[in-house]
C-alpha cells in the first residue's frame, strides 16, 4: 500500500451404536461432531442462495409504484455499464446456423492456406470470425486454439507489438474467463497490457482499455472465490482435541479465500493507474473517470474489510465480537485506515470533477456530498457523515427544486441501503444476474422497521408473509438489514432523524429460469 499512498500525493449430522457394533462411544461421537457442522453449512448455503428484493409499501399493504424518473447515481454507472453488456447480443442464432457458419468459415480458411500459404495476413479475420462463432456455442477451447493462431498470423506479418493482434487476444481472454481459467486470463490482460503500452505509451488513452479490462478480469477473479462454497479443514492434530479444539475452522494460511486478496489489490493498482491516465490527458469530465473512480472506492472498503471477510465473505459487515477479543475496536482502528483516507481523496476528486464540469446538474453535485457521507457512515464515522448531509442539503436549497423533489432526494419512499458501490450479499448483483432476468419467486415477507438517526435498521416488525417463508428466511432477511446501515433520513431542516419504513421483500431464488 505504499505504493499507493505515494500516488496519492500525486493525485489529491448423527449414527446410532447399532450401526457399528465394534465401533466405539467416543467413534460415534466424533461422527457426529464431523457431521452436524456440514448439515448446518448446507442450510447456510441454501440461505447465501436467496434474493431479497424491496419494494416499498403503504399501511394497507399496497406496493408503492415507483417513478420512471428516478435519479441515476453516480455508483450506479457501473451496474448500469453491466446490465447493458450483459443484455447485449441476448438473441442468440440457432446452433444449427452457427455450425453452418463454422463450417463456411473453415472451408473458407482452407481455401486461403492453398491459394496464399499457411502465414497470410488474409487468414487473420477469418481467423477471428471463426474462433467467434466456437464462442457462441460455448466451445471455448477450440476458439482459444483459433484465436492464438490469429495471433501468430499477425505477429509474423505485423511484428511482436502490433495493435492488429489485439483483439484476438482480447477475444481468447473472453473465453479464458468463461472457462474460470483466470489466471491464464489475468497472463493474459497483463501480455496485453505489455503490447499497448509498447504501441501507444504507458500513459495514453490507448492503453487505457489494457488497463481496465485487466482491473475488470482480477475482480472476476476475486469475486469468484469468494463465491465459492467454503469447504471445510479437518484436522486430527492434538491441539485440535479437548473442548477448546476447532476441528472446522477456515485456514487463512492456504485457503483460497485469502489469495483472493492478491487479485483484489492487482485490481485496485490498475483502476488507480487507469484514472492516473485519464487525469494526465485531462479527460476530467468523461463518465469513465467516474466510474472508474468508484470500481477504486470498492476495492478500498473491500481491502479495508480483509480479515472480516475472510471470516464471513457475505456479511462481513456484521461482524461479532470474539472471546479472544481480537475484533475489539476494529471498527475504531477501521476509522483512521489508510482505506478510509484514500476514499476521502476519491470524494474530493469528484467534487472537482462534478463542479467545475458545465453540464453538472444540481442533483449530480449533491449526490456526490450524500455518498461522501455514505463513506463516512461505514466508517462509524456519524459527525463527519452528518456534516456532508448538511452539505448536500444547503446546496439543494440554492437552487429552485420542487419540495417533493427535495422530499424524494432526502427521504426517498424506498431507502438507499449501504454500501451502493459493491455488492451486497443476497442480491442479483452478487450472483451477477441481469435485472430483468426471470426468478423462481418463493414467497414475500411485509416488514417494517426503523432507520436510526445513524443509518442503522432496528425495532423490526413482521406484518404479512406469503409463499414458503421459513423462519430461517425471517431470521437471514433481518440479518440482511442488520448488516449494514441505510443513508440516514433527513428532515425538512437538514438534519439526521429516525424514521419507519414499511417495505415488501420478494424472495427468489438466485437461478434464472431458462
Amino acid at each position: 500500500m505504499t505504493q499507493l499512498t505515494n500516488n496519492t500525493k500525486h493525485l489529491t449430522c448423527c449414527l446410532s451404536a447399532e450401526h457399528f457394533p465394534g465401533a466405539s462411544i467416543i467413534a460415534i461421537l466424533l461422527c457426529c461432531l464431523f457431521s452436524s457442522p456440514v448439515i448446518l453449512a448446507q442450510n447456510a448455503s441454501q440461505l447465501d442462495n436467496l434474493i431479497f428484493e424491496a419494494v416499498p409499501i403503504t399501511a394497507s399493504g399496497d406496493e408503492i409504484k415507483l417513478s420512471d424518473n428516478d435519479y441515476l447515481f453516480l455508483s450506479d454507472l457501473g451496474n448500469a455499464a453491466a446490465l447493458i453488456a450483459s443484455t447485449q447480443g441476448s438473441e442468440k442464432t440457432s446452433r444449427e446456423q452457427i455450425r453452418d457458419n463454422i463450417l463456411s468459415y473453415q472451408s473458407q480458411l482452407d481455401a486461403l492456406i492453398v491459394e496464399n500459404g499457411p502465414f497470410s495476413p488474409e487468414l487473420f479475420q477469418t481467423l477471428i470470425d471463426l474462433g467467434s462463432q466456437y464462442q457462441l456455442i460455448g466451445e471455448h477451447e477450440e476458439a482459444i486454439e483459433i484465436f492464438g493462431r490469429a495471433e501468430f498470423v499477425s505477429r509474423i506479418n505485423e511484428g511482436l507489438s502490433n495493435p492488429d493482434q489485439f483483439i484476438s487476444i482480447e477475444k481468447s481472454i473472453e473465453s479464458h474467463l468463461a472457462l474460470e481459467d483466470y489466471a491464464t486470463a489475468n497472463q493474459k490482460q497483463a501480455y496485453l497490457l505489455f503490447n499497448r503500452e509498447q504501441v501507444f505509451g504507458v500513459s495514453s488513452m490507448g492503453a487505457l482499455p489494457g488497463l481496465v479490462s485487466m482491473a475488470e478480469s482480477n475482480m472476476a477473479s476475486y469475486n469468484r472465490i469468494l463465491s465459492a462454497p467454503v469447504q471445510p479443514i479437518i484436522s486430527f492434530g492434538s491441539s485440535n482435541i479437548g473442548f477448546g479444539g476447532n476441528m472446522f475452522e477456515r485456514s487463512r494460511r492456504s485457503h483460497p479465500k485469502a489469495i483472493a486478496f492478491s487479485s483484489l489489490y492487482v485490481a485496485q493498482q490498475n483502476y488507480y493507474q487507469a484514472i492516473a491516465t485519464m487525469i494526465d490527458n485531462r479527460e476530467f469530465f468523461d463518465p469513465l473517470l467516474w466510474d472508474l473512480e468508484f470500481k477504486f472506492l470498492e476495492t478500498l472498503f473491500l481491502q479495508t474489510f480483509r480479515s472480516s471477510i475472510l471470516e464471513d465473505p457475505n456479511y462481513y459487515l456484521s461482524e461479532t465480537r470474539k472471546t479472544t477479543g481480537s475484533l475489539i475496536g476494529q471498527s475504531t482502528v477501521r476509522r483512521y485506515t489508510l482505506g478510509y483516507k484514500e476514499g476521502k481523496n476519491v470524494f474530493e476528486r469528484l467534487m472537482i470533477y462534478i463542479g467545475n464540469s458545465p453540464d453538472t446538474e444540481a442533483f449530480e453535485l449533491a449526490d456526490v456530498l450524500m455518498e461522501y457521507g455514505d463513506w463516512n457512515v461505514l466508517f462509524n464515522r456519524g459527525y463527519s457523515a452528518r456534516r456532508k448531509y448538511a452539505e448536500a442539503w444547503q446546496l439543494m436549497q440554492e437552487f429552485d427544486v420542487e419540495q417533493a423533489e427535495l422530499d424524494n432526494f432526502f427521504r426517498p419512499v424506498m431507502p438507499i441501503h449501504l454500501p451502493r458501490f459493491t455488492a451486497k450479499p443476497n442480491s442479483r448483483e452478487k450472483f451477477g444476474i441481469a435485472e430483468d432476468a426471470d426468478l423462481p419467486l418463493i414467497g414475500h415477507i411485509d416488514i417494517a422497521f426503523t432507520i436510526s438517526k445513524y443509518g442503522r435498521a432496528k425495532r423490526f416488525e413482521i406484518l404479512d408473509k406469503k409463499g414458503e417463508i421459513t423462519l430461517g428466511i425471517e431470521s437471514r432477511l433481518r440479518r440482511f438489514l442488520r448488516n449494514s446501515p441505510f443513508r440516514p433520513r433527513l428532515d425538512s431542516k437538514g438534519n439526521s432523524v429516525a424514521d419507519r419504513v414499511t417495505l415488501r421483500y420478494f424472495v427468489k431464488q438466485a437461478v434464472p429460469i431458462s
